[in-house]
């Protein structure tokens, strides 16, 4: 805020006790609100307000009545707003009435004239001043009079006559007038909200007068969570706008700036344009990425620039520039390109009710664009920053209708946008358990898109990756009191698809908590993302709709690693109307809990009268997002599932039985590749190692993964393809078996070097293969069932490893030599070795004859005797 004191003949103020002399006299007797239509401790006995319209004066008189303590604080003091730079304000009357007694306060010196800025936080400066008097000596009891007039009014309105009177407000007014007093010439359009009398109308001298009076007005009270469209206070618009095509050449005359010399707009389309490659949609995307980021938004709103958009040329010098401001510059970058753009009146409060008012300037508050290509209008907002992703798909917040100003429009647009944005929230707990002195973890991978990755990247640009941090971990103490940073805050931004991906992680060092009655441990798991989107409102009838937060398109995915099997959480829960929508999935899957939450909102606010059933459905809502996980481990001797273990069984027995008769099976036999067999040696014990590994990683794949386990089973039930995900439970069950026993057979015929295990130990690493793209596939199934990630890139990267290294195993088989001379014997055992003991016989007779023969030969002895040979042929 900036404050400046100056005295109070400047400044165009001034005081004149004489009250003007065109105003209607008027007999300020009213009536006393009853005490609970009362606020701030004081009301308005009296407020009456007098336009004369052709001399451009407004008088305005109140008075206050203190009726606690708490009014004389908060009425002790006069503050009226004029702008100096086109109005004069003159100061009448001020008067303390005590005991029916008048105590005169108008003295000049006492009032101060200070610039107050009250939209200066907002980034808009205007240039008006309060006259401000701080009131001394002032008690319960006391009634406060004052009447002022402002002369003048801003030169952007033009001649003709356009405005709102208001005659409710938060408070009831004992008395209240209104009157309007204009030539007779005029055509004015009037409108009621709220109320069907008519003025009271008289004429006198070429003058037309509208007259509003009344006693004791109603309240007007906001209800929580009201839609800014909602207003049920008595008004009338008046209007000398016959139709909107006047305020559009209205708007048309005000955003002129055609004759101006452009060098510095001139350089930046060709820079844009040369950056987008000549590329059209590129270049619509780099000008409103340049204009919503590039140009800051901060608004000098003086004088005739409250509704006049400064020059392009200047805004670009000056790179900044209010909503007009930064809407006018885009549509001359985008036309400079023969881009059809247009700047667009909306207001942000009226929104979806803007089409009920009466042609009027003055009916809107804000500025937008809106761009025109091959017949398909995309809307623009200059000022929101940090949007990213194509330019049809970029956001638009919901403003109703729009006044385009494009010559010869004579109509409202209704604009009709779709928020394509949502949020996604994975959180995956491992839980130590409480007998340990480990810690739990805790990490989170939000994915933001649309709109949602619009207000992250805002939020990290304001704020940091540091203050964002430190505000999620103070955030999960309230949840998990003994939590902290385990690593730092990640963020990754695709700009090309607007999607942010933010990565939390957390240590709990105990997660878990005790219960005061049973003294038994607990861990709570909450849906809190979903319970931030609830509006918490009364279970009433009331007339005021209730506003949703609209856009919301959430999902929340907690998924538990427990460290044991608690009881059983299965279940679904679905909420769903044409207003908003929810949904729980709860599974366990062996130790693994997972809750998948939901919650859309489908339209922005609700009637007043579905408020009840809101309410009830709330509370159906947020009983379903807390949940409690005791210490209570299920009985594996009770937790079996049947059907996998007899299939398991059955295939197991079967495939024993036949791989037997596989081990027992009669092969010829090389009786020369036996006699030179090589032992196992090299690159054939790595493999006697893995062929040793594998079946006991594959039991304990089977039992870590839960496949005999009644609660996962069970579990299946609630997923979304349960048969299909039950039938590739028992198939791989049997996989499992055949693999199992097929292994076992493989370790036997490997070890015994017997001829057929390198083709048996092919076939096996095939059907390995196969069941472990199966098993992945099945993996996969069952997340997207129960809608959580699967697998993380290490999870993968194992799965390509194991089937890489089978695939080096059969090539191996099948071009290795040594594997050719290692693996050479067969069944029967018997038959060969009973060949080898006989060939060895054979020779090693003939070469005892020989040897015989060759001893005689050279001793000259007689030739050998019969009975010599008989006694060789016994040996």
């Amino acid at each position: 805020m900036v404050t400046l004191s100056a005295f109070s003949q400047g400044k165009n103020f001034s005081i004149d006790r004489k009250d003007p002399l065109w105003i209607v006299k008027l007999n300020s007797q009213g009536l006393k609100p009853k005490a609970k239509d009362i606020l701030d401790g004081y009301f308005l006995a009296l407020y009456e307000n007098q336009t004369h319209a052709e001399l451009d004066e407004e008088y305005t008189h109140l008075i206050r009545e203190i009726v606690s303590d708490a009014g004389v604080q908060n009425a002790s003091q006069i503050s009226i707003t004029y702008d100096p730079g086109f109005q004069k304000l003159v100061l009448h009357k001020v008067i303390v009435w005590r005991d029916n007694q008048p105590l005169d306060q108008l003295i000049t010196n006492k009032f101060k004239i200070l610039q107050k800025e009250k939209d200066l936080s907002k980034f808009i400066y205007r240039g008006t001043y309060d006259a401000f008097l701080l009131l001394n000596d002032i008690r319960k009891g006391d009634r406060i009079e004052y009447a002022y007039t402002v002369k003048g009014s801003n030169p952007i309105y033009g001649k003709k006559l356009a405005a709102t009177i208001y005659f409710e407000g938060s408070s009831s007014i004992g008395h209240l007038y209104n009157n309007l007093i204009f030539d007779k010439k005029r055509n004015l359009s009037l409108k009621n909200f709220n109320f069907i009398d008519k003025p009271k109308i008289t004429e006198k001298d070429g003058l037309k007068m509208y007259e509003w009076e009344s006693k004791l007005t109603k309240t007007s009270r906001v209800a929580d969570f009201e839609p800014s469209w909602y207003n049920t206070e008595k008004r009338t618009q008046f209007t000398e706008y016959k139709n909107w095509n006047e305020v559009v050449n209205w708007g048309l005359s005000v955003n002129d700036y055609s004759n101006i010399k452009t060098p510095l707009l001139n350089k930046k389309t060709e820079e844009l344009w040369k950056k987008a490659g000549a590329d059209t949609t590129k270049y619509i995307e780099s000008t409103i990425r340049f204009a919503q980021d590039e140009i800051r938004y901060m608004g000098i709103e003086m004088g005739i620039y409250s509704h006049r958009p400064n020059s392009p040329e200047k805004v670009i010098a000056q790179r900044y520039g209010d909503c007009k401001d930064k809407s006018l510059l885009l549509v001359h970058l985008l036309k400079a390109k023969g881009i059809e753009a247009y700047s667009a009146y909306v207001d942000t409060y009226s929104t979806i009710k803007t089409n009920e008012y009466l042609p009027s300037p003055f009916v809107f508050n804000h500025v937008v664009v809106m761009v025109d290509r091959k017949k398909v209008k995309t809307w623009i907002d200059p000022t929101i920053s940090y949007q990213r992703g194509k330019f049809k798909e970029l956001y638009f917040p919901n403003y109703g209708y729009a006044l385009v100003l494009k010559k010869g429009n004579n109509a409202l647009e209704q604009i009709r946008t779709t928020a394509a944005g949502k949020q996604i929230a994975h959180l995956k707990f491992n839980i130590a358990d409480t007998l340990s002195d480990k810690a739990s973890t805790l990490l989170i991978k939000t994915t933001y898109t649309g709109n949602y990755a619009n207000n992250m990247r805002q939020e990290l640009a304001e704020s940091g990756a540091a203050e964002i941090e430190k505000s999620y971990a103070e955030y999960y103490a309230d949840l998990y009191t003994d939590i902290e940073v385990d690593q730092p805050l990640k963020f990754s931004d695709n700009e090309q698809t607007n999607t942010i991906e933010v990565t939390e992680s957390y240590k709990i060092n105990d997660i878990w908590e005790e219960d005061t009655k049973t003294g038994e441990k607990y861990v709570a798991f909450y849906g809190d993302l979903i319970r931030h989107q609830l509006q918490k409102v009364a279970a009433k009838n009331r007339p005021a709709p209730l506003l949703l937060k609209f856009p919301t398109d959430l999902e929340q995915i907690i998924t538990a690693e427990m460290p044991f099997e608690s009881k059983r959480s299965n279940g679904e829960f679905k909420l769903e109307n044409d207003q908003y929508s929810f949904e729980l999935n709860r599974s366990q899957l062996g130790k693994t809990q997972t809750f998948h939450y939901k919650l859309r909102n489908l339209k922005a606010y609700i009637e007043g009268s579905n408020i009840k059933k809101y309410v009830k459905d709330r509370e159906k809502i947020s009983e379903y997002l807390t949940y409690y996980v005791d210490r209570k481990v299920i009985d594996p001797t009770l937790d079996v599932n049947p059907y996998t273990l007899v299939a398991f069984i059955l295939t197991f027995i079967a495939s024993g039985l036949y791989f037997m008769g596989l081990y027992k099976q009669s092969a010829p036999f090389d009786l020369e590749r036996i006699e030179y067999a090589q032992p196992i040696s090299g690159w054939l014990i790595l493999l006697a190692i893995r062929m040793i590994t594998l079946p006991i990683g594959l039991a304990y794949k089977l039992f870590s993964l839960g496949y005999f386990n009644g609660s996962i089973w069970d579990g299946i039930a609630t997923l979304k393809y349960e048969y299909l995900i039950k039938g590739l439970f028992i198939i791989e069950s049997v996989g499992f078996a055949l693999l199992i026993a097929a292994a076992i057979l493989c370790i036997i015929l490997f070890f015994n070097k017997r001829e057929r295990f390198p083709r048996l130990y092919i076939n096996f690493s095939i059907g390995f293969i196969t069941f472990t793209v199966i098993d992945f596939i099945s993996g996969m199934l069952i997340a997207y069932s129960n809608k959580t990630p699967f697998a993380d890139a290490n999870e993968s990267i194992n799965v390509f490893i194991s089937i890489t290294i089978s695939f080096a195993w059969i090539l191996y088989l099948q071009r290795s030599e040594q594997v050719k001379e290692t693996f050479v014997f067969t069944y029967p055992e018997i038959e060969w070795k009973s060949a080898i003991i006989k060939k060895n016989n054979d020779q090693l007779f003939t070469e005892r004859v020989e040897t015989i023969i060759e001893e005689e030969s050279i001793n000259d002895q007689a030739p050998v005797s019969n009975s010599d040979i008989n006694n060789h042929e016994k040996f």
